[in-house]
């Protein structure tokens, strides 16, 4: 949890945190001492009107739909032996549900994402809370395993997206020195499921059945559904502003916000409209922009095989744990206890992390940049406007946000790899199943704390489009998981548990060293990026206006030669007239432009 006193806290809050800001915009330089802060800056609305109080709560709101979306791929891996078994397939065929599972809960998001930053976080919420309780009913119901196969892919495209909607819900109502901690905290609870969905399944199959199961998600997901809906308000800053607006849509309104409490605290009677910010058009393809930048590319490509080299562990251990140690289902489902403490541990343990990184680096960072400032003011005969404009344009002075984020997961995921490493030789040689799972725990110890710190990142880095650009992270290791598990059986076979495992881990910690590209290069690619973006915005702009001529010209010119054509002894050519036209041709343009 974040270690801010409350009261600090909402004092902080008293004013807009200019670190909050993209650095595709803003690159964190404060250029002013705080001396200098205007009164109307000390005036400005804060960032979120929503408290500590109710923060906590929206993470547990977050907590008690995204667990859903975790446990529903870890509930299931106990049951796959069962239903190969009853449905008479091979364990190839049997890791195909598994496979879509995954592929879907990486597509999905990047779809939703986008919805999700144009139309509002609650609503996408609650229609894929919907979906996925429905595809449980389906899924208890399901007598082929055909039908297994289509309604777990509509199960995870129905609830994958809430994952990212709720790093975009973080996003609204947290700055950049608050965030890492809520987002740990609510990846924290969002991970229990992965914790303890194998150990739940593991029990649930050997007391009554597979099916037993998806009735308990169908009843868990109901509950929810109705607590979401309740309880959840729209955080959009483009909707609902700091959250003190109060949405349009009826949809996007929670019953919660009609209570006296809320009212006053959200200030709904007397909203802070300039904290609105400008609604972007629909753009479902958006996602697919990130991968075109090598900072975040890297970043990507890196969680994702974290990521995945975790869900083949433990797919491994669904089939070998059972066929080579002759556990039961129920006692398989006890084996994956360490596993997921550690994971939990290790999400929650990051956003704490993170918070207290940033606090150490943006400090660092001020006092820099008060050295730096009294230095220029020397070299500049105290020109403020001058140091204020190099402050503000020098790449030099900006706040590092790449670094901030990213140079604590180097070791963890280094001792992470070879953790899992080991786990796969213990595996091969069937040593003690104490040992398996002394390093499946010390492996997921140190191996989704990455997951926090990327989503921490992006969320940063694109704070309007947090639900999208967190998509990104969620398509990334979904899909690599996928490719992993489809292809985990032939591995195992050609190469044995632990030749499998130092292939996997080796990719993985060879792929670490990659970041150092974002740490160092990140923020001078976003800055080189930025500069091209506005010269051609520039050049854009200087050429319209010809653009604008040249379209008249030539309807002025195609208007001539149909005049001659009817009237050819009229004198159509008059340099007088045809000024004239044009004149009033381009002020009739410019008018309708200035209009729409």
């Amino acid at each position: 949890m974040p270690k801010n006193d409350p009261q600090q806290e909402e004092k902080e809050q008293q004013r807009l945190d200019p670190a909050t800001a993209s650095p595709v915009e803003n690159l964190d330089r404060p250029t002013t001492s705080e001396g200098s802060k205007s009164s109307s800056e000390c005036k400005a609305p804060p960032y979120s009107r929503f408290g500590v109080r109710e923060k906590y709560l929206m993470v547990l709101i977050c907590a008690s739909s995204g667990v859903f979306s975790t446990i529903a791929g870890s509930i299931y891996y106990p049951a796959l032996n069962t239903i190969e078994n009853e449905f008479h397939i091979t364990t190839e065929m049997v890791n195909v549900s598994v496979v879509l599972y995954f592929v879907f809960q990486g597509l999905s998001p990047t779809l939703m994402g986008g919805l999700a930053d144009t139309f509002g976080r609650r609503p996408v919420v609650l229609w894929s809370v919907a979906l996925y309780f429905a595809a449980c009913i389906g899924l208890a119901c399901a007598k082929t395993y055909g039908e297994i196969l289509f309604l777990r892919c509509l199960q995870s495209a129905g609830i994958s997206p809430v994952i990212a909607v709720n790093s975009g819900i973080m996003g609204d109502i947290t700055t950049r020195e608050q965030r890492g901690g809520y987002v740990g905290l609510t990846s924290g609870f969002q991970i229990v499921g992965s914790a303890f969905g194998a150990l739940i399944g593991g029990g649930v199959v050997s007391r009554w059945d597979w099916r037993a199961i998806f009735w308990l998600l169908a009843i868990g997901s109901g509950v929810s559904l109705i607590f979401t809906s309740i309880m959840l308000p729209e955080t959009k800053r483009t909707i609902v502003g700091n959250g003190s607006v109060r949405p349009l849509a009826i949809w996007s309104r929670a019953p919660i916000l009609a209570t006296p409490s809320w009212r006053r605290k959200l200030h709904l009677d007397a909203p802070d409209y300039d904290t609105l910010v400008p609604r972007d058009k629909l753009n479902l393809l958006a996602p697919l922009t990130l991968y075109t930048r090598p900072e975040i590319a890297v970043l990507l490509l890196v969680t994702g095989l974290q990521f995945a080299l975790w869900v083949t562990h433990l797919t491994a251990m669904a089939s070998l744990l059972e066929k080579d140690y002759h556990l039961s289902v129920a006692k398989v489902g006890l084996c994956y206890l360490p596993s997921g403490l550690c994971t939990m541990t290790s999400v929650v343990g990051a956003g704490r992390v993170l918070n207290w990184n940033y606090k150490r680096r943006y400090a660092k960072h001020k006092q820099f940049i008060e050295t730096s400032r009294a230095q220029l003011l020397q070299q500049h005969e105290n020109n403020e406007e001058i140091v204020d404009d190099i402050l503000s344009n020098e790449l030099e002075y900006a706040f590092n946000i790449f670094r901030t984020r990213l140079e604590i997961i180097f070791i963890p995921l280094i001792l992470s790899g070879a953790g899992f490493i080991i786990f796969g030789w213990c595996l091969s040689k069937h040593l003690h199943l104490a040992l398996v799972l002394v390093f499946s725990g010390f492996s997921s110890l140190f191996s989704n704390c990455v997951i926090a710190c990327a989503t921490t990142l992006v969320v940063d880095l694109y704070p309007q489009k947090s639900s999208t650009a967190t998509s990104c992270i969620n398509f990334s290791r979904c899909i690599m998981a996928a490719v992993f598990v489809a292809a985990l059986n032939k591995m195992l076979s050609s190469m044995t548990a632990g030749g499998t495992f130092t292939f996997l881990a080796g990719l993985t910690i060879s792929s670490t060293f990659t970041l150092v590209i974002p740490v160092k290069k990140g923020m001078r690619m976003m800055h080189d990026r930025k500069l091209r973006q506005l010269a051609e915005e520039k050049a854009a702009n200087a050429a319209a206006p010809q653009d604008l001529e040249d379209q008249v010209n030539n309807e002025v010119e195609q208007d001539e030669i149909e005049n001659e054509a009817y009237h050819p002894q009229e004198d159509t050519s008059s340099e007088s007239s045809r000024g004239v036209e044009i004149l009033r041709r381009m002020s009739t343009i410019h008018s309708a432009h200035m209009t729409t």
